[in-house]
């Protein structure tokens, strides 16, 4: 009995000590670190983030770039398909105009009369006065030609070749003739050999022609208009039954420019 008194008496002691006691604070430790490695998580974001915007940025300004490079190709083609088409449409027409018939009297070439030698006085025996000499003019000064810029070339070239368009063949020929004395290794040189020689297969001067078809492929032989001269030396040729010179540039077509169109026309005629 008495041990079972003082067992009790120990447990209430035990209780009301226990309930007497103040308890530690409670800590959220998983709210804190989740706090913590938050903000941690941010600034250590910000530099990535500002990177992606500038990638953005960059593959923006290329889009734009590659519109406007596609944009320029497209003209450059668009305008070499329209020059490939106007010297097309020339060689059709002046094909046609060499196959003609006859030539209008407008577009032959006049040929100046020969000057005859002026007659000597018979000799009389007379003593003849020497005629006063005049007296030596002074000599003009020379002037500096300034050099032509490029645009000129162009634009004078561009104006002979508008008179070889519009059938003007006479014209054509002085222009083109100047042209070549004032650019003789110019930029548009090849052309204006090449139209020339053309002009004056029409007008039916064929040494003249020769002379300016040659040109085109012995000092411009890296010209497009090349292989093309070429040919139409070759055709008249053949047209003065000179069957060997012909077949010897209709042969030399095909070994130096075998992927031209003057080459496909070359093997034709062989």
């Amino acid at each position: 009995m008495n041990k079972l008194s003082l067992f009790l008496a120990l447990a209430v002691c035990s209780g009301t000590y226990a309930e007497s006691r103040e308890l530690p604070p409670i800590i959220n430790n998983s709210t804190y670190a989740n706090g913590s490695a938050y903000s941690t998580r941010t600034s250590a974001n910000q530099p990535m983030l500002e990177m992606l915007g500038r990638v953005e940025s960059l593959q923006s300004d290329i889009q734009q770039l590659r519109g406007m490079l596609e944009e320029q190709s497209h003209e450059i083609n668009r305008l070499k398909q329209r020059e490939q088409n106007i010297y097309a449409d020339m060689h059709a027409r002046l094909q046609k105009l060499e196959s003609a018939a006859g030539i209008s009297a407008s577009t032959a070439v006049v040929v100046p009369k020969p000057v005859s030698a002026p007659v000597q006085p018979a000799y009389t025996g007379a003593p003849v006065l020497a005629a006063a000499q005049p007296a030596q003019a002074k000599p003009k000064r020379v002037k500096k030609v300034k050099p032509k810029s490029r645009a000129e070339e162009k634009e004078e070239f561009d104006t002979a070749f508008a008179s070889v368009k519009n059938s003007h063949y006479q014209q054509a020929i002085k222009q083109l003739e100047q042209f070549l004395q004032d650019y003789p290794d110019g930029v548009y040189s090849d052309n204006a050999h090449f139209w020339l020689g053309s002009v004056y297969k029409v007008v039916n001067d064929l040494p003249a022609a020769k002379k300016n078809f040659q040109a085109v492929y012995t000092q411009f032989h890296k010209s497009e208009k090349a292989a093309m001269a070429m040919l139409k030396l070759a055709d008249i040729y053949s047209e003065e039954k000179d069957a060997a010179k012909a077949r010897k540039l209709y042969q030399k077509i095909s070994t130096q420019y075998p992927d031209s169109t003057a080459a496909h026309m070359a093997a034709k005629e062989l």
